[in-house]
């Protein structure tokens, strides 16, 4: 991978950003998301939080790999499957392990790598920042918690994550939950409109 591909991808939480604070869909991803940091009152809370998310965004994004990778080995025929192969079950298990073990390149657990570097930076310098310049915590009118400097960029990191998983890589996978849900309330609208005009 060039230094031009790291480079797009330190680039991708600007973009995010964007997408999330300008996007009905990533409106509709934030405001659960900091809905639930909002109950939550103390940093480690919300540091296991983006823990848990990191985990998932990283599982699937193996996920997907194993998805493209499989698609492509199937469109080559160089996928062993009971219809493609006469081995038996256990030589096509073990090709299905030697495939997906190649599939998880080192180049993508780098990325993941940077990825939660770039979250350990920030939140350790908005917790330097805080302890040095003595900034206390406040409250937001939609949590009963208080809030600090720090909690807000593990709240940004965590609204991130969230988008990654589900805007990203469960889309990705086929499984399309935000557009599910809208269309659910466009069926509602549509229902309701009709009682109405009745």
């Amino acid at each position: 991978m060039d230094i031009s591909n790291y480079i797009n991808y330190l680039a991708k939480p600007l973009l995010t950003a964007k997408k999330v604070s300008t996007t009905s869909k990533g409106i509709a991803l934030s405001i659960p998301t900091l809905a639930l940091i909002s109950t939550l009152h103390i940093e480690k809370q919300v540091l296991m939080l983006l823990g848990v998310l990191l985990i998932i965004d990283f599982l699937t994004g193996i996920l997907v790999s194993f998805k493209i990778a499989k698609d492509a080995a199937k469109k080559k025929g160089q996928f062993a499957t009971k219809d493609t192969t006469d081995h038996k079950y256990f030589a096509r298990l073990l090709f299905k392990i030697k495939f997906y073990y190649n599939v998880i390149e080192s180049e993508k657990l780098r990325l993941s790598l940077l990825k939660m570097t770039m979250y350990m930076f920030a939140i350790i310098g908005t917790k330097t920042i805080q302890s040095m310049f003595k900034i206390k915590s406040f409250l937001l009118s939609f949590s009963d918690e208080k809030w600090t400097i720090t909690i807000v960029v593990i709240a940004i990191c965590c609204v991130f994550e969230v988008h990654s998983i589900v805007m990203e890589n469960v889309k990705k996978l086929g499984y399309d939950l935000i557009d599910k849900i809208f269309s659910v309330f466009r069926s509602y609208k549509e229902i309701k409109k009709e009682f109405k005009e009745e």
